[in-house]
């Protein structure tokens, strides 16, 4: 009690004297019973008046033995003790700007970014448009962790990454291609030959540089040769188009809506690349038709994935057992032929079109290819930058090959359920086709091709396959993963 008393009468002393009485007891925060409070409110009073005369002389002399003190320039120093001090943090140090690498464009280049990785040379290109602008040696999957080769996309970006698979191994500015774990970052370690666990290794030294350069949804292509881009001109290519004027009722109703003095909201086009995949019809898309149709007319074959489940298999037999089929459960073209006669539909096409923006789904719809037997290869087609208006936009071609290899069993040690469904011996090589014969064979609708020219952007892609959805094209979070295997 004592000691806090002398503390509140040093800062009224420090203070000249001036402080409230009411602030004094506020100060010392009196507590027990209310005989004690009282008691210790009025020795407060009694202390601030004789406070409010400290300054003289008499006053000085009957109160310093009080406080413990002997000089009364001794009251300030022993006051500024019991107050707070605040301290100032000081300025952090501006961090000078990091240089532009010589390698980046002017930024008046507006052609589409592409990484193509030369495997055999264990080197990345850096592509804008035609014009190559840095390459840099990497190190990709060593034997029985081979990296795959096709067509991929960046998917996501992380500047500090641990391996979800390998211990959670540091993998700094990583570059995500596939969910099953394939990516490009940095690395201590990257020989001029394959090393790593199916990713591409980055030297510490550029893989920033890359890493601030890229954007998500670019391409990056990997190749069992090197590849160099080069133009294409074809007429079945898309064109870039405008969309064509609304309805003239619906015009002149927002125009009504207008000058009532109602706000019309105009719709967002988004201004990221199109995906465009034009392939087979494989097993997978097959029993998709098949599930849809079933599901149509009230068979309940579970959902539409692909997969022969149970509920799929029951809804074969059942609908087979319904229309005098030998109901053995199975898919055939004698099911898919009498599915469409009973729902009065046109017989099945032989591919696919499949359009994607931003990793989402925006349409798909059937297309025609002209001798089937024949293969169509793999083929990645880009437009090039176009101004808004423009009706026409070049193009750029890369070939790939497409060879089967010894990566099914190697894929599923890293992720059965992503792992891509290529067989595990090799396939003889098919005739080599150009990209050309295969737009040559390629059938589609005036409607679909209308409706892509007036969604193409610039950087759009085109790929052609003969190999149907990848497991690495998931229905969300991914563009086309072509795999060439």
């Amino acid at each position: 009690m004592t000691g806090r008393v002398r503390n509140v009468m040093l800062e009224i002393a420090d203070n000249g004297g001036r402080m409230h009485v009411l602030q004094i007891a506020k100060g010392l925060q009196l507590k027990g019973r209310s005989g004690r409070a009282s008691a210790g409110l009025l020795l407060c009073f009694g202390l601030a008046l004789a406070l409010l005369l400290f300054r003289a002389p008499v006053a000085q002399a009957q109160l310093l033995p009080f406080l413990g003190l002997s000089n009364p320039g001794d009251v300030h120093l022993v006051a500024s003790r019991n107050k707070r001090r605040y301290y100032r943090r000081p300025a952090r140090k501006k961090t000078p700007a990091r240089s532009k690498p010589a390698w980046y464009p002017d930024e008046a280049a507006k052609d589409p970014v592409q990484i193509i990785v030369s495997l055999p040379d264990q080197k990345a290109t850096i592509y804008q448009g035609e014009k190559a602008l840095v390459t840099s040696r990497v190190s990709s999957g060593k034997k029985g962790y081979s990296t795959p080769t096709g067509v991929f996309s960046i998917l996501s970006k992380n500047r500090w990454h641990r391996s979800n698979i390998y211990s959670g191994a540091p993998m700094p500015f990583m570059q995500r291609l596939t969910w099953s774990g394939i990516a490009l970052h940095a690395s201590n370690s990257v020989p001029n030959h394959a090393a790593s666990h199916g990713c591409l290794r980055l030297p510490n030294s550029f893989a920033p540089q890359l890493f601030r350069f890229t954007q998500t949804g670019i391409h990056v292509i990997i190749s069992n040769k090197k590849l160099t881009p080069s133009e294409i001109v074809h007429d079945k290519l898309f064109r870039p188009s405008s969309p064509a004027p609304g309805d003239f009722d619906v015009k002149e109703m927002e125009r009504q809506f207008v000058l009532a003095g109602g706000k019309l909201e105009k719709e967002k086009r988004s201004t990221a690349p199109l995906r465009i995949l034009v392939t087979r019809r494989t097993g997978k898309e097959r029993l998709m038709d098949v599930q849809r149709l079933l599901n149509e007319l009230q068979f309940d074959a579970g959902d539409v994935d692909g997969w022969m489940g149970p509920d799929t298999a029951k809804a074969i037999k059942r609908f087979q057992k319904t229309y005098g089929l030998t109901a053995d459960g199975f898919l055939s073209d004698e099911l898919i032929a009498r599915l469409h006669e009973v729902l009065g539909l046109p017989e099945p096409s032989n591919g696919h079109i499949y359009v994607r923006q931003a990793f989402r789904r925006m349409f798909d719809a059937p297309a025609w290819i002209v001798e089937p037997e024949k293969p169509l290869g793999t083929h990645l087609i880009t437009a090039m930058h176009f101004e808004p208006g423009d009706d026409v936009t070049r193009w750029l071609l890369l070939t790939l090959d497409n060879k089967a290899g010894p990566l099914r069993k190697e894929a599923k040690a890293r992720d059965p359920e992503t792992a891509s469904d290529a067989p595990e011996i090799d396939k003889p090589l098919p005739e080599p086709v150009t990209a050309e014969q295969a737009l040559d064979r390629i059938e589609i609708s005036d409607d679909v091709r209308k409706r892509i020219s007036e969604l193409l952007t610039p950087g759009s892609s085109l790929a052609i396959s003969d190999d149907g959805l990848s497991k690495e094209t998931h229905p969300k979070g991914t563009d086309f993963v072509v795999l060439t295997k």
